[in-house]
């Protein structure tokens, strides 16, 4: 059952101004010491105000609100009409159990069971979510540690770059791969691949064109760096130094040595 009351102050405040009128003995802010005589309503005003001459002497300008009339049985009337139509102002309509239906019992208690249904539920969710955080945190504490070794690790290495260090069982095996080859030669590195062949300095150059992933053969055997393979000359084996030639020199007695000695002491001397 609802109850709805509507209150209209200004529809009050017309019924109140209606049944007052020019003459009317009135005293102001309820005290009845303090009369007059309604003289004619302010226009334009809100709240209405009437102008009220004072038995004391003066006018005044006083809100309907502020006036009441002095009793008599035409102003009683007229009071009860007011009271009337003010009552009548507060509309309180009731409504119709029909309009609203209640549930039964049985139907409120059953969906009482499955909303702690879905509560369950969603408990049980909230536990299998928040076991997944304590996962993830787990992983990303481990991961912090690795990148944490990793950072270490780059910190203190000479030299950061992934890529293994070239040397010739590796540039071979990249050569091989791309059908090429490279021997040494006099003064440098060749690489070869079928009839064209090319002279590097340092075998560091042909790491650094054949390690990476794309490359273009036109850039790697260009004309006017190929060389004739009639001209290749193979690498020089080096000889091995030749010991210098022993002499033989004869015994010397001691009596010799100790004037050797002598001899070199005096020429230092």
């Amino acid at each position: 059952m609802t109850l709805n009351i509507t209150f209209n102050p200004q529809k009050r405040s017309r019924n109140k101004q209606s049944s007052l009128s020019q003459g009317d003995k009135v005293y102001l802010y309820n005290d009845k010491t303090y009369t007059g005589t309604l003289i004619h309503p302010i226009e334009r005003t809100y709240p209405p105000k009437w102008t009220v001459q004072l038995n004391c002497g003066g006018y005044e300008a006083v809100n309907i609100k502020h006036i009441t009339i002095v009793e008599s049985s035409d102003n009683q009337h007229s009071l009860q009409e007011a009271s009337h139509n003010y009552e009548s102002d507060l509309e309180i309509p009731f409504s119709d159990a029909k309009d609203k239906p209640v549930k039964p019992i049985s139907e409120l208690e059953r969906e009482i069971v499955i909303l702690k249904q879905e509560k369950a539920l969603l408990e049980a969710e909230n536990q299998l979510i928040a076991r997944r955080y304590r996962e993830l945190e787990r992983k990303n504490e481990i991961l912090k540690k690795d990148l944490d070794q990793a950072k270490q690790v780059i910190r203190r290495a000479k030299d950061i770059s992934p890529v293994m260090r070239w040397s010739l069982k590796r540039v071979l095996r990249l050569a091989h791969n791309a059908c090429m080859d490279v021997q040494r030669t006099v003064g440098g590195w060749l690489l070869r691949m079928g009839d064209k062949a090319r002279k590097f300095r340092r075998l560091a150059d042909i790491w650094d064109l054949i390690s990476q992933d794309e490359f273009i053969l036109s850039e790697i055997f260009p004309p006017e760096k190929l060389i004739a393979i009639d001209l290749i000359q193979p690498p020089k084996r080096r000889k091995k130094p030749e010991p210098p030639e022993k002499i033989a020199r004869p015994l010397m007695c001691p009596e010799d040595v100790i004037r050797n000695r002598t001899i070199l002491l005096v020429l230092s001397g």
